[in-house]
């Protein structure tokens, strides 16, 4: 069964048609255990890298205790390879993509405790890599990795993609206060109505939750804290969520509510990934102005 996400309980454009000025496309990733390649999008995967080019690595974190993976390189502390995504498989990617890039690589350190200037909140240091997928004529045979990683959980599973195209809504904070308090009022009489079972603008009518490119971003945690650029000022934009939690049960994929029926569990608690980067989301955002800008990092 592909992973796609139930229909929403309703369109909240109907009650508030004001809320088309502010839609969203995003694509949902859902990651599912598989053996990608570099050819492939994916999570976990290795990466399309060329031979000739070097691999980053972090400059303060070396010989550090840590959780061990199978691999051991030496004292050295190369990037581990967090995913990739290609423009053709990402309906959303392409609006961020620099001219000519047609694939997002996405590495981290896996340790906090970072003085980064993309760093913007606890968690470990990312870096973005935009590339010409066709450029890479001879690719890296072997792929380094981090000889010890400071959480199990910073460590991916191998997934492949099921890229899924849906439309979000903007948290509550970025609306006008008047359209907000017309929101609440409307959920409470349909609670009224139907009971606990109503949906709610900001769990079931807004934010897809879950690993996705684009689409707009949930300050559920704390209150809304814009993120901007640190070249230039201008507000960023959400490129990739990293998801631990899941979000709201109505958002449940059709395959993982059918293994959940069958008895079936996720290989870890933080989904096929394995990957809790922060207590629900990890974020990175980038500067809409200038993709050659620093993005940053912010949590939830």
């Amino acid at each position: 069964m592909k992973p796609t996400t139930p229909y929403r309980p309703l369109d909240i454009t109907i009650p508030f048609p004001e809320l088309k000025a502010y839609a969203r496309t995003a694509t949902l990733l859902h990651p599912r255990p598989g053996t990608p390649t570099a050819a492939d999008s994916s999570v976990g995967g290795p990466l399309l890298w060329p031979a000739d080019e070097t691999w980053p690595v972090c400059a303060e974190h070396g010989r550090v205790p840590g959780v061990r993976p199978d691999r051991h390189d030496g004292s050295a502390l190369p990037l581990l390879a967090l995913a990739q995504f290609y423009v053709r498989d990402v309906p959303d990617l392409g609006p961020f993509a620099p001219p000519g890039a047609d694939l997002l690589q996405v590495l981290w350190c896996p340790f906090t405790g970072h003085d980064d200037a993309s760093f913007n909140d606890y968690g470990p240091s990312t870096r973005l890599h935009w590339r010409r997928a066709a450029d890479v004529t001879e690719q890296l045979s072997v792929q380094p990795g981090p000889a010890v990683v400071e959480r199990e959980e910073y460590l991916p599973n191998p997934c492949v993609l099921f890229p899924e195209q849906v439309v979000d809504h903007p948290f509550a904070d970025y609306l006008p206060a008047e359209l907000v308090e017309r929101i609440e009022a409307w959920e409470d009489a349909l609670q009224e109505r139907i009971g606990e079972a109503a949906p709610c603008y900001q769990y079931d009518l807004s934010l897809a939750p879950g690993w996705k490119i684009g689409g707009w971003d949930s300050w559920h945690r704390t209150d809304l804290m814009r993120v901007r650029c640190g070249a230039c000022g201008a507000e960023m934009r959400l490129l990739l969520t990293i998801d631990s939690d899941g979000g709201a049960r109505s958002w449940v994929p059709y395959d993982e509510a059918q293994d959940a029926w069958n008895g079936g569990r996720p290989p870890s608690p933080h989904g096929p990934t394995g990957i809790s980067a922060a207590r629900d989301e990890y974020r990175a955002f980038v500067c809409p102005a200038d993709p050659s800008h620093p993005h940053r990092m912010s949590t939830q």
